[in-house]
């Protein structure tokens, strides 16, 4: 080598490969196998990596240079193995990934020799595949189109049935038409010469009817395939919205027979859809041609059986056989209705069937019943006396002519209403008995301006309450009325019902309608659950008429009440009839006739010329206003604000009978005064509250739930309202009543426990003035000693015991003896004070006497004071005999105590008089 390159040359002892070379680490491992020894990862020193040779390193390093690099590398990467096992082993995928280790040592040393052989096999398995791939796809294509093939046949073949059918269903209905030209033509009806239904009318109606059931199944086929095509339409619109991209599912599986290519089978259903849409407007005309004929039908039928009815009512001397063959006759047009009932309800045109019923059968007997001058037949105008009659005219009319058919139609109508929880719901197919007969007979009372007036705004309260009776009556009626069962003929049926079989006749046999109660009440829930019921009754002002006859309670009571004003309480005030005054008096118990005025005011509320249903919280608030009403009249006459009598009444006598014209009376009224001040009326008009307070809540709650909640059967058909419910109205109108009630006991007690008694107390105490006068008769006269009580004692207690007798059997049980005590306690205490004030007295005279010593001493040795004391003992005795003939218990009254206590000292002068 050149000096230049001996300068620049590589200095082994500068390196740190040559470094670590000579004087290597101890703690270093040297080899892999170091890898395996006990050193922890801890002590584990990573070397730093040697620096990069240049090419001038290449050129110039020696082999144990290179021996050195070697190891260093070896050495780094036994640490760094150490390290990466260190870390995989803290980790669950790092674990399995250090279970690949040992496998990887078997690998064929040259992996691109191994390739090279498998390729060429690998390329036959895939050819092999992708025509083996080819062939299944071509089978599935194959197996696809003989699917589509037999699809195609099975809905040729259904196409077909429609079509066939859509052609005879179109036949049949031109072959009616075709009759029914052919018979207007000829002029004949169908009906053989013995007057019978003829089997081609029969033969044409059944047609109908299966018409009918063949447009229904068209319907549903081309509203079946319609959805259909909608429902693939919107899958297939959703599988294209749907990209890999966006979330779609892209999957590798491959075809098969056995699934069912669903655009092959869309296809066919288009296909059919396509041939149904088509024969749409052709399906559609079907539908309404039938739905004509078979109206038309049902109206021809209908003024059949209405023209036999009118021939049967001029004609009734009609032979035997004659009424027979009318009788078949009349059961086969029933089973021509019936086809024609059936084929609208199957069709959904049941209202067609119900106003072309209406229209035909019912208006027809509607305009030949209800007029202006029969609804005023019987009574003068406006009065709508008739009412009553004329409707239920109507309805045995229409019961007589249709009631057949209603029948048969409720029997195969009812139970398809019928729902699984045993419920019924409000509507039907066909409902001939709501929307057939109710709704035309409403319409036409509801349309006619006069009679509309008449009957609902007719601004009498009779005429109103009559009119609102009549048509809930005849509403409440309407459906056992249509659907009764006649039972004139059962009996002659059943003895005929053998004879008819040998004779070939297998009527009897027919089909015949189940009408039971059930279905009876059915048909009615569904009268008063229509609309135009609630319409009909909106049409009643009921308020309007409750105000009239609250106007008229009130006027009554008023009227009452101003002559008791006049006349006092023993005013004869009543103004009902003689025999409900009798009832109410032995009855109830009342006594002055302005309560016997209040009550027959309250029960005429409940009567059935006046009640309407309707307006029961009406009637039972106007109850408890009429008698709070007199309530406040008693209150304000207790507090001394009303004055009875003073006023004169000039009453004017009719006597046009007598020929005398018209004559003028004046009577004169009595003295004023307040009533609250005479105890007699006090205590009649307390007992009479009493008795009202209990008939409010006994015997007029009777009259009440009579009339409210009635118990008979056919009572309780017109409240439209279950047993629970008839209960809880009831406890309602009970606690009204009760509440209504309160008012009276607080002014039954204020009567007694008030009024009554301070005008006793100051009755019984006017003759109290006398006690001063004892002192007197004895003071200086030289009278002997008394020997009886005063006289003015006996006239003390007299207004209390004459008040007693004749007022105890008419104390109220509420207020007992209480008052009693009140009246004699209260006078005993102020006969004890006046004593007490007197004995005083006395005694200050006596004193005064003995200081000047001119005391005298009397006859027995007694002196004036001595005199007076016995004569207030012997008053003391008197008045407590005259307490215990009042049944009151002297112990309990703290004025006679003290009167005792006062008298007692005159005891010992009253037994020395005994003595002598």
């Amino acid at each position: 080598m050149s000096s230049s390159t001996a300068s620049t040359s590589y200095h082994p002892a500068s390196s740190p490969s040559y470094a670590s070379d000579r004087t290597p680490n101890p703690t270093t491992p040297s080899s892999p196998s170091a890898m395996n020894s006990d050193v922890s990862p801890a002590a584990v020193v990573v070397p730093p990596p040697p620096p990069p040779l240049t090419s001038t390193d290449t050129t110039t390093t020696t082999t144990s240079a290179l021996q050195s690099r070697l190891t260093a590398l070896r050495t780094r990467s036994s640490a760094l193995s150490s390290e990466l096992t260190k870390k995989l082993a803290t980790s669950r995928s790092g674990q399995s990934l250090l279970h690949i280790g040992p496998s990887l040592s078997t690998l064929p040393p040259d992996l691109s020799t191994l390739l090279d052989a498998l390729d060429p096999m690998l390329e036959e398995v895939t050819a092999f595949e992708g025509e083996n791939l080819e062939e299944l796809k071509r089978l599935v294509a194959l197996g696809g189109g003989v699917r589509r093939a037999l699809w195609r046949s099975r809905f040729g073949v259904e196409c077909a049935e429609i079509y066939r059918d859509l052609c005879g269903a179109e036949m049949v209905l031109r072959m009616v038409r075709g009759e029914v030209v052919e018979v207007e033509e000829e002029g004949k009806s169908g009906a053989n010469e013995e007057g019978t239904v003829g089997d081609e009318e029969l033969h044409q109606v059944n047609s109908l009817e299966r018409a009918a059931y063949t447009t229904l199944y068209l319907l549903q086929e081309l509203q079946s395939s319609s959805t259909q095509v909608s429902a693939m339409t919107g899958a297939i619109n959703s599988t294209n919205a749907k990209t890999p991209g966006d979330g779609g599912e892209i999957t590798n599986s491959l075809p098969s027979l056995m699934g069912v290519n669903d655009s092959e089978l869309n296809g066919v259903i288009i296909e059919k859809s396509r041939f149904l849409m088509k024969l749409a407007p052709r399906i559609r005309r079907l539908e309404s041609d039938t739905s004509k004929c078979l109206v038309g039908k049902l109206e021809e039928l209908l003024a059949c059986i209405r023209d036999d009815m009118m021939e049967d009512s001029e004609d009734d001397a009609d032979s035997k056989n004659a009424l027979s063959r009318k009788k078949d006759r009349k059961e086969q047009m029933l089973l021509m209705i019936g086809n024609c009932l059936r084929g609208l309800a199957l069709l959904g045109k049941g209202v067609d069937a119900e106003s072309s019923f209406a229209r035909v059968a019912i208006m027809p007997i509607i305009r030949s019943k209800l007029s202006m001058g029969k609804l005023d037949e019987g009574g003068s105008r406006g009065e709508c006396a008739g009412l009553f009659f004329l409707l239920d005219d109507i309805a045995n009319t229409v019961a007589s002519v249709y009631g057949s058919l209603l029948r048969s139609s409720e029997g195969m109508f009812a139970h398809d209403a019928a729902a699984t929880n045993g419920k019924y719901s409000s509507s039907m197919e066909v409902d001939l008995i709501v929307s057939g007969v109710w709704v035309p007979v409403a319409t036409a009372l509801m349309t006619d301006p006069g009679i509309k007036t008449a009957i609902f705004s007719p601004g009498i309260a009779n005429v109103l309450q009559a009119n609102y009776s009549a048509l809930d009556t005849f509403l409440s009626e309407l459906a056992s009325n249509l659907l009764k069962t006649p039972t004139t003929d059962d009996a002659n049926e059943e003895k005929s019902s053998v004879e008819s079989v040998e004779l070939g006749d297998f009527s009897h046999l027919y089909y015949q309608p189940a009408i039971t109660p059930i279905t009876i009440d059915h048909a009615q829930s569904r009268l008063y659950s229509h609309p135009t019921t609630i319409e009909f009754s909106k049409k009643w002002n009921l308020p309007i008429y409750y105000q009239l006859r609250f106007a008229e309670f009130c006027g009554r009571l008023d009227k009452a009440l101003t002559r008791v004003c006049s006349e006092g309480w023993e005013a004869d005030v009543f103004t009902g009839e003689e025999r409900d005054n009798k009832a109410i008096r032995d009855q109830v118990g009342f006594e002055l006739a302005i309560f016997v005025e209040l009550y027959d005011i309250l029960t005429s509320m409940w009567k059935s010329n006046v009640f309407l249903r309707p307006l029961t919280h009406r009637f039972l608030r106007g109850a408890v206003q009429l008698v709070g009403r007199l309530l406040a009249f008693i209150k304000e006459g207790m507090d001394g604000n009303i004055e009875f009598g003073g006023n004169k009444e000039t009453t004017e006598l009719n006597t046009e009978s007598e020929g005398e014209g018209e004559s003028t009376e004046t009577v004169m009224g009595i003295p004023t005064y307040h009533w609250n001040q005479r105890v007699e009326d006090l205590a009649i008009v307390s007992w009479e509250l009493t008795i009202l307070d209990t008939c409010m809540t006994h015997d007029y709650l009777d009259v009440v739930a009579k009339t409210v909640c009635p118990v008979d059967s056919e009572s309780i058909k017109s409240t439209h309202n279950s047993s629970s419910e008839l209960e809880e109205i009831r406890s309602l109108s009970s606690d009204v009543l009760f509440e209504s009630s309160r008012d009276i006991s607080p002014l039954i007690e204020h009567s007694w426990n008030k009024l009554i008694v301070d005008n006793l107390i100051s009755q019984c105490c006017v003759p109290l003035s006398a006690v001063k006068g004892v002192a007197a008769t004895y003071r200086m006269t030289n009278r002997p000693p008394p020997t009886q009580a005063s006289p003015f004692v006996a006239t003390i207690l007299r207004p209390l015991k004459e008040f007693d007798t004749t007022y105890s059997s008419r104390t109220p049980p509420q207020i007992g003896d209480g008052w009693k005590y009140q009246v004699i306690g209260t006078v005993a205490d102020r006969y004890s004070v006046a004593v007490e004030e007197l004995i005083a007295t006395v005694k200050r005279t006596e004193e005064a006497l003995k200081s000047r010593k001119t005391r005298r001493m009397m006859a027995g040795g007694m002196s004036d004071g001595e005199k007076v004391k016995l004569q207030l003992y012997l008053d003391h005795m008197e008045f407590k005999s005259h307490v215990e003939e009042l049944d009151v218990d002297v112990e309990r009254v703290a004025g006679l105590v003290k009167l005792r206590d006062l008298t007692q000292e005159a005891e010992s002068l009253f037994e020395q008089t005994q003595k002598s």
